[in-house]
């Protein structure tokens, strides 16, 4: 009996460590720059830092599928963005087994970037909400939301 309890409480502990180890992995990780380009205009970058063997899914997701990526910017103050957020490369489109259905995602790093003007209406202040799902090729993390507030810095020429 004590050589089965003994097994069992090994298996556990191996189980335990197996959950624990794949859980400290981070898929997706952000970083955000805030810059001026001129007195009055600047843009934002949302630097996606993807870790190897995962990938961030794309702005546009057939019904059915996973999370798309989303960049909610509208609780920002003091500034106005002049075009949607762009991709520094285009996504790669992937039959997808997991979902069984062609989607486009981002295997390695990548950069969103949104211009943006102030408006001269308070004091200016980046404040976005990203929505994304990563996936690995044989399970997926629940979606996430990341929220960054990042203030407007002055333009130095």
């Amino acid at each position: 009996m004590s050589k089965l309890r003994l097994l069992l409480i090994l298996i556990a502990a191996i189980a335990v460590t197996a959950v624990s180890a794949q859980d400290s992995v981070v898929p997706v990780r952000w970083r955000t720059v805030v810059k001026m380009t001129s007195p009055t205009e600047g843009k934002v970058t949302f630097r996606a830092l993807v870790a190897q063997g995962w990938h961030l899914y794309g702005l546009e997701i057939p019904q059915g599928g996973p999370k798309a990526t989303r960049f909610d910017l509208g609780a920002s103050t003091g500034i106005e963005f002049t075009s949607p957020v762009r991709p520094s490369r285009e996504p790669l489109t992937v039959d997808d087994p997991l979902f069984g259905m062609s989607l486009t995602w981002w295997d390695s790093n990548v950069n969103f970037t949104v211009p943006f003007r102030l408006t001269g209406e308070g004091t200016p202040e980046l404040k976005a909400t990203i929505s994304y799902m990563s996936c690995d090729g044989n399970s997926c993390r629940p979606p996430r939301t990341e929220r960054i507030n990042a203030p407007v810095p002055p333009y130095q020429p």
